[in-house]
């Protein structure tokens, strides 16, 4: 018989059993971990152009933070959190690498860096969110979400390693009705909406859960009508905006443009006058040909000039392109490399470049210049905003060691350009910018032009490096956001597609295919009215930063609160 209070043994066997069954357990909850987070990746990923199931990106959180909710350790949380943003990447920025062509290693490393570095980025708002979670609670943390998330796309793209490609709010491109807020928030209130329709997501899904997946609990009405609300306000206020739009001046200026699909590749190798002389052809023909439309003002891409032409060593060709430009009486917007050289070596930047014959110290810039007929005087621009590596290696005049970080093919190691220029067109009397490609992802950037009295925008890219794969048609659409944001006509020329003109509500017109040869032109208007987000910036993501910072203060109170509380018990103790 057993002594008073001796436990029963469990059977041969049993211990060993339930040990098996809770392993089985583990891996059934681990595989169920997997499996939404890579959902949640594939639905993110999907949410971007050139597919137009943007609405994804409006739900296509919530299955990470139904992971998230169950975890309670960091370790565990940034590993499920890269694996989400790494599948998101892998089917968003595919492109990067080129690998459908596969002519250039160089850029296909980098785009295998991209795809699998920069989801290390998100961990600093799910670690934020972690941390409030477990300071403050799942409400609070959840409360907090869309501003830490927004706070930190805003901050993420102030530094010179910034990527805002990935801007959540670009998945929206193609809802163009629904986007026309962003004149006020800019496109990180689309962010802010998105993470706001997630999280109210997540809470019916808990509700639903704890309810026993009741649909008619008081708390599931609340959260599905509040998602509704959230989710068609905007396309009401949308159907409104595009209903009564705002009457343009009468002032208009004609832009033509030369889509004369260059190869990218082979023009840096090709030397001379030749490799510009089908856009100088071109230009003749399209004046030609508009007879009393002609344009005002005809756009070249981005490098279509391949070699330092304002440079006093090329005085004579500089003059040859002039001439025949003049001949057809016609100001010509083109993008080129400019050299600046430092006459006192001493004041180049430790980032700065040495001539190979004379070791005199300059710098190149991807610059954009204006040549008009009758006018001497040719302004240019630099661009400021540089892709991180291809173009220029982040805090170069820090890091100028590590220069040999450099795309080979005619766009590497570029110089920060020193101010954002306003073009005028002497004849009209049209002002305007010239943003350089990965620029136009820059929502404030751009909007500074705007401030400073663009009345309408010129983008000139190159966008013929990734074949037909998302990269074009995802940075084309990115520039709806900047046409909406700031109610400004743009005109879009690319080396190889998709040129094409977008008006002040978003809508495109005339865009013309990718790898085609063609030329553009249409009247566009022009204004100088200043939307709440132009004349503002990005107030909006900077009130998100401020309220992540209250979040986080009261999360860094609430646990030396706790620890305090701790410390008196166990002094009780």
């Amino acid at each position: 018989m057993k002594a008073h209070g001796e436990k029963s043994l469990p059977p041969a066997g049993v211990a060993g059993a339930d040990r098996e069954e809770a392993a089985k357990q583990r891996r059934r909850e681990i595989v169920l971990r997997l499996s939404l987070c890579i959902l949640s990746g594939i639905m993110l990923g999907f949410s971007f152009p050139p597919s137009p199931f943007g609405i994804l990106a409006c739900f296509g959180l919530v299955p990470f933070l139904i992971v998230l909710a169950g975890l309670e350790r960091y370790g565990q949380t940034l590993r499920y959190t890269y694996l989400t943003f790494l599948i998101f990447h892998i089917i968003a920025l595919n492109w990067t690498g080129g690998y459908a062509h596969g002519n250039d290693m160089y850029m296909m490393i980098a785009g295998a860096i991209t795809m699998s570095v920069h989801p290390l980025f998100y961990f600093i708002p799910v670690s934020l969110h972690f941390f409030t979670r477990k300071q403050l609670g799942e409400k609070a943390a959840l409360a907090a979400l869309p501003f830490v998330w927004v706070a930190y796309e805003y901050t993420h793209a102030l530094s010179e390693w910034s990527f805002p490609w990935l801007t959540i709010g670009n998945s929206q491109s193609y809802d163009i009705t629904r986007i026309q807020f962003i004149s006020t928030t800019g496109v990180y209130g689309l962010s802010f909406w998105i993470l706001v329709l997630n999280v109210l997501t997540f809470l019916l899904y808990a509700a639903l859960a704890r309810e026993a997946f009741r649909p008619l609990s008081k708390k599931s009405l609340l959260f599905a009508g509040l998602i509704l609300a959230v989710y068609y306000l905007p396309a009401i206020h949308g159907v409104l905006v595009m209903s009564h739009p705002t009457p343009e001046r009468r002032d208009s200026i004609r832009v033509g443009m030369i889509q004369a699909n260059i190869d990218p590749w082979e023009k840096w190798n090709r030397s001379g006058y030749g490799i510009i002389e089908p856009y100088i052809r071109m230009t003749g023909d399209l004046v030609g040909e508009s007879g009393t439309s002609r344009p005002d003002l005809v756009l070249w891409p981005e490098t279509a000039v391949p070699y330092p032409v304002l440079a006093p060593g090329r005085a004579g060709q500089l003059a040859e392109i002039r001439s025949r430009l003049d001949s057809m009486d016609v100001s010509v917007l083109t993008g080129l490399p400019h050299a600046v050289f430092y006459v006192d070596p001493r004041k180049a930047p430790p980032s700065a470049k040495h001539w190979l014959t004379t070791d005199e110290r300059y710098d190149m810039y991807n610059a954009a210049a204006l040549l008009q007929p009758g006018v001497k005087e040719i302004p240019w621009y630099g661009k400021m905003k540089m892709v991180p590596i291809a173009e220029r290696v982040p805090y170069a005049d820090m890091f100028y060691w590590i220069d040999f970080l450099r795309w080979g093919v005619g766009i590497g190691g570029w110089q920060i350009g020193p101010d954002t220029t306003i073009f005028t067109e002497h004849r009209t009397g049209a002002r305007f910018c010239a943003v350089i490609c990965y620029e136009s992802t820059y929502p404030g950037f751009v909007a500074a032009f705007v401030r400073k009295g663009a009345e309408f925008i010129t983008i000139i890219t190159i966008d013929s490096w990734w074949d037909k794969m998302s990269g074009a048609y995802q940075h084309k659409q990115f520039a709806i956001f900047r046409a909406i944001e700031n109610r400004r006509w743009i005109a879009r020329c690319a080396v190889g597609g998709i040129s094409c003109y977008i008006d002040p509500y978003g809508r495109t017109y005339d865009a013309a295919g990718l790898f085609t040869s063609t030329t553009l032109a249409r009247t566009i208007g022009r204004s100088t009215d200043l939307t709440f987000y132009a004349e503002h910036g990005d107030l909006f993501g900077q009130g998100c930063l401020w309220f992540s910072a209250l979040f986080i203060a009261a999360s860094i109170g609430q646990k030396f609160k706790n620890k305090k509380r701790a410390q008196q018990w166990n002094q009780r103790l």
